[in-house]
């Protein structure tokens, strides 16, 4: 057991350390030297646990943010409906613009953008993970609320709807990546949250007295508190 856990602690140091050297140099830039250097491990030892750099990419998504998972298993056990669709949306977008759940979610964002300049390979690989549990669920409610009459005619697609509110949110918080925000909003993330969640609701087609009856920012935010 005792072993067990050892690996399980070298894993996460491993993790810690190796975040810092993509976001500075990125997936070409950043050599196995390096990456174990960082990490406190020979490159052996670093080889023992992940075998590829692209096996670290995978571990890093999984481990960054374990809350803002745990929050995403919650709701996705919620029935597909109108009322799961706003607490997703409310969540998510609160979760990247204020960062609360996922405090190593800035240094994710930096290696996605740094792999847009390059091969794409991470950047790949983290829309894949991180839109995993969001985009169906988000479709499967998108479809209950069309069900139930919620949700205004629209040629687009539900799941290309769910995938739009989800890349919504993310451009959105590369606002923030630097200490000063690029654009000023002049109010609040809080209140900037609000209006992004009923921009993206409206977008989804959601009738805006329906958003009216369900969207309520406070008791959502108590809910998933």
């Amino acid at each position: 057991m005792s072993e067990r856990l050892s690996s399980e602690a070298r894993k996460c140091q491993i993790l810690e350390g190796v975040r810092k050297v993509f976001a500075r140099k990125g997936l070409e830039g950043a050599t196995t030297r390096e990456l174990a250097k960082e990490a406190g491990v020979s490159e052996a030892l670093l080889y023992k646990h992940y075998p590829s750099k692209e096996a670290l990419y995978q571990a890093m998504l999984t481990s960054c943010g374990e809350e803002f998972e745990g929050e995403m298993d919650r709701i996705n056990a919620l029935e597909p409906s109108t009322s799961t669709l706003v607490l997703l949306i409310h969540f998510y977008v609160s979760a990247v613009i204020q960062m609360k759940k996922a405090p190593d979610m800035d240094v994710l964002v930096r290696l996605y953008l740094r792999s847009l300049t390059e091969d794409g390979a991470f950047a790949r690989v983290a829309n894949n993970v991180k839109s995993a549990k969001f985009v169906p669920k988000a479709e499967e409610c998108i479809k209950a609320a069309i069900a139930a009459g919620d949700i205004e005619d629209s040629p687009v697609p539900p799941k290309l709807r769910a995938t739009f509110a989800q890349r919504l949110a993310f451009i959105m918080m590369t606002n923030f990546l630097p200490p000063t925000p690029v654009t000023d909003y002049e109010m609040s993330r809080e209140k900037l949250t609000e209006h992004i969640v009923w921009f993206v609701l409206r977008g989804i087609g959601l009738k805006e007295a329906t958003i009216q009856r369900y969207y309520n920012p406070k008791a959502l935010a108590l809910a998933a508190a």
